[in-house]
């Protein structure tokens, strides 16, 4: 496919606004679930689709695995690598694009990607992309938020201020759908998922969304671009109402639970 240059470019450098590193922190258990959940044995050559600072990579690299991160924003990649150095880790860190992925037909025996290819533009690209580079018989696992997840809202309040440019043709939350990957990766797949849920500690509604006005990338962009500046005031006041129906106390503490789908899809075996 012909990637859009400007789209890209936009992504990649919305993506490395922040320190991403602390969201990461929050994303990190379910990583660790999608991990324990593949149990991939050693030997096994990895490939993580936008691996960003490494979360999955480095406990797939633990367990023995060959593993190769591609990321469209190379920003990440210093404190991925001082990670995996701190561990005693090898992996490959790659620059790239979901919808267009540098290496070669049926080179990797696992692929995976947690809450980061469904936000490649192109859904048909992508998830034939990584199809591509499996091998038969290999297995794809992600963690994809959910149509109803407090993400998708966010997303949704951000969007109704910064309107998708021309060629985002996929929503990203269908993504969050087993049905919908079943469709999008095809027969030669046999899609298992099932809901799952990370949880953001904050004590209050407000503390969450200062955390990622601060943090986040593409909330960064938009308080940055957005005309005029007042507006953000107005869009802030719509994520912290937002917030405050996800808000709960429950055996896990204070916070905002966040669901997810958690995906494994095996490429059949060649006859």
């Amino acid at each position: 496919m012909t990637i859009d240059q400007n789209i890209q470019e936009i992504n990649r450098t919305m993506w490395s606004y922040g320190e991403y590193r602390h969201v990461a922190d929050l994303l990190r258990p379910g990583a660790v679930e999608l991990v324990d959940r593949l149990a991939p044995a050693p030997g096994t050559a990895h490939l993580d689709v936008a691996t960003g600072n490494g979360n999955v990579a480095l406990l797939s690299a633990l367990r023995g695995c060959l593993v190769t991160g591609l990321d469209l924003t190379d920003e990440f990649f210093p404190d991925a690598r001082e990670r995996f150095a701190h561990a005693g880790v090898q992996v490959e860190l790659h620059r790239g694009d979901a919808q267009e992925i540098p290496f070669d037909d049926a080179s990797f025996d696992l692929v995976t990607s947690t809450y980061g290819i469904q936000f490649a533009p192109d859904h048909a690209a992508s998830g034939g992309e990584i199809s591509r580079v499996l091998r038969p018989g290999g297995r794809i696992g992600m963690c994809n938020w959910t149509a109803r997840s407090w993400t998708a809202h966010f997303q949704e309040i951000l969007s109704a201020y910064f309107p998708s440019p021309n060629g985002h043709q996929g929503q990203p939350m269908l993504w969050g759908s087993a049905d919908y990957l079943a469709e999008l990766l095809g027969p030669g797949f046999t899609v298992t998922a099932e809901r799952r849920e990370l949880f953001y500690p904050f004590a209050t509604a407000e503390d969450l969304v200062s955390f990622f006005e601060s943090c986040f990338g593409p909330c960064i962009a938009a308080r940055n671009t957005i005309s005029p500046p007042s507006r953000w005031k107005e869009l802030r006041v719509e994520m912290v109402e937002m917030t405050e129906d996800f808000h709960t106390t429950d055996a896990r503490g204070t916070g905002v639970p966040v669901e997810y789908l958690l995906v494994v899809a095996e490429k059949r075996a060649e006859r």
